[in-house]
């Protein structure tokens, strides 16, 4: 019997082979990674916490919006839990549980603005991250905190456990059970056509605030993942993944017009931007030469995406 993929599943196709592509380049030029556990670890590591932040960017994305804040929200949050966590097994879920909710609510504040003042997301967001500048500076204005050893062995693999693996998993299951179910359908929907949406009785603002507040736990979840790897808060660790985060989520297919895009194609996306960082640090490239090929490589994305759009529009 010859297995027929889904519509979307070969749209994808061409992804996934990039990013094999991508896989073997990195193994080439770091064949270290697979010499013992923690290597493995750290090299996936590398990647975890831009993900995260491409799924954040990706839920504002299908709701028509984009996010500007979340690069001041992750040092937000990585200030926050390293300045609630506690040792012992207690401790360390109060500063989790802490860090995800405080993610949680500064979706929501940034989501009713959105959702009520009806002022356009990019406003409301850029305006938002001289806010959460100013909170994350009051909170840790320097890289310190508390962190207790523990968490960042799980996270490097000296305990065993592939835990930023872990962590991303959760959250992509957490990610599949909502697109399945009635929200995830209605977020789509909210994105694609609101009036429509609304027509066929979807609660539009309720979507658009469940939307927000989920990405905001995912950019939780990416401190959770930096702060594992770097082992402490930092005030300033969070502006490169401001576009990082948006390349990594258009690169994987997720349209700016909102109500198209697949989570998986933001996750690979995520991983061929860090990958080509990599490829690009081996190679002796400047920080600025990376910076330079990480605007073009967006500027060329967005401009497919801008051809495509119209060609669609003229089709129809």
């Amino acid at each position: 019997m010859k297995y027929k993929f889904s519509e979307q599943t070969r749209k994808m196709l061409p992804m996934y082979a990039v990013g094999a592509v991508f896989v073997v380049v990195n193994l080439i030029l770091d064949p270290s990674v697979l010499r013992n556990w923690r290597s493995t670890c750290a090299f996936f590591l590398q990647f975890a916490p831009l993900m995260a932040c491409a799924m954040a960017q990706t839920c504002i994305l299908l709701t028509g919006g984009i996010d500007l804040s979340i690069g001041m929200t992750v040092s937000m949050m990585t200030t926050i839990l390293a300045t609630t966590m506690g040792d012992g097994p207690l401790g360390i879920a109060f500063g989790v549980i802490v860090t995800l909710l405080s993610g949680a609510a500064v979706g929501l504040i940034m989501g009713s603005v959105v959702t009520f003042a009806r002022i356009p997301a990019i406003i409301v967001t850029l305006a938002f991250s001289y806010v959460w500048k100013g909170v994350t500076l009051f909170i840790l204005p320097r890289p310190g905190g508390y962190i207790p050893k523990v968490f960042t062995r799980f996270f490097s693999g000296r305990a065993m456990i592939p835990g930023a693996a872990l962590v991303l998993i959760v959250a992509v299951v957490v990610w599949k059970l909502i697109k399945n179910s009635r929200l995830g359908v209605a977020i789509y929907a909210v994105g694609d056509n609101p009036k429509v949406a609304y027509a066929n009785g979807i609660n539009v603002n309720r979507s658009r605030l469940a939307a927000y507040a989920l990405s905001g736990m995912f950019v939780a979840v990416s401190a959770l993942l930096l702060v594992g790897q770097i082992g402490c808060g930092d005030p300033t660790i969070g502006p490169p993944f401001q576009m990082n985060s948006i390349a990594a989520a258009v690169l994987g297919g997720v349209a700016f017009t909102g109500g198209v895009g697949m989570m998986r194609g933001a996750l690979i996306g995520a991983f061929i931007n860090t990958s080509l960082l990599n490829i690009l640090f081996f190679a002796g490239a400047s920080p600025y030469f990376q910076k330079v090929v990480q605007g073009l490589i967006l500027i060329a994305v967005i401009g497919v995406k801008a051809v495509e759009y119209y060609r669609k529009g003229d089709e129809e």
